[in-house]
């Protein structure tokens, strides 16, 4: 593909991201919300192609889609919420100023990134395992292990919390037994 059919192809990759990120805030149903997630998922993976990183974006689509999101349909469909239960519009005002806020941003963040950078040669191995690997491990390996403990405290901060909304917490605590 030549450079122009690349540009070209990042820039309708782009705002389909775009469009369906806006889409997974804005929808009122979660699982439109969900689907428009997997679509966003599926376009990570193809910005990833066109930066030629095939082993990310092979990880997008099994992680994230594959997984992850199966598992968040799955217990949206097993909640099935009815219309009464969604409460208010999901569009309010805060929300579209934020969302014309995201877009200023975005399409000045395109501008500056577009003028900016000249594109440059990928290395050698660009996306592959080994180079994926050694620069995880060495370079990013501060940034990888703070971010593995960030995760850690976000699943016990998650289930604390689901332990207190859900009053086993204090049931334990009251020697009783839900």
């Amino acid at each position: 593909m030549t450079g122009l059919g690349i540009n070209l192809a990042f820039w309708i990759v782009a705002l389909v991201g775009v469009v369906c990120s806006v889409g997974v805030i804005t929808a009122r149903h979660p699982l439109k919300s969900a689907i428009l997630l997997v679509i966003v998922f599926f376009d990570t993976a193809a910005a990833f192609l066109l930066l030629d990183a095939r082993l990310l974006a092979v990880l997008q689509v099994l992680v994230y889609a594959g997984a992850i999101m199966v598992f968040i349909l799955f217990v949206v469909m097993l909640i099935d919420l009815q219309p009464h239960d969604l409460g208010a519009p999901a569009i309010t005002p805060n929300k579209v100023v934020g969302i014309l806020v995201a877009v200023v941003l975005a399409v000045a963040g395109g501008l500056v990134g577009y003028n900016a950078f000249e594109p440059k040669p990928l290395p050698e191995g660009f996306g592959s395992v080994e180079q994926i690997s050694e620069s995880l491990y060495t370079q990013y390996a501060f940034a990888f292990e703070a971010l593995s403990l960030l995760l850690l405290i976000a699943i016990v901060g998650a289930v604390i919390y689901a332990n207190k909304r859900t009053g086993l917490v204090d049931a334990k605590r009251e020697g009783g037994s839900r």
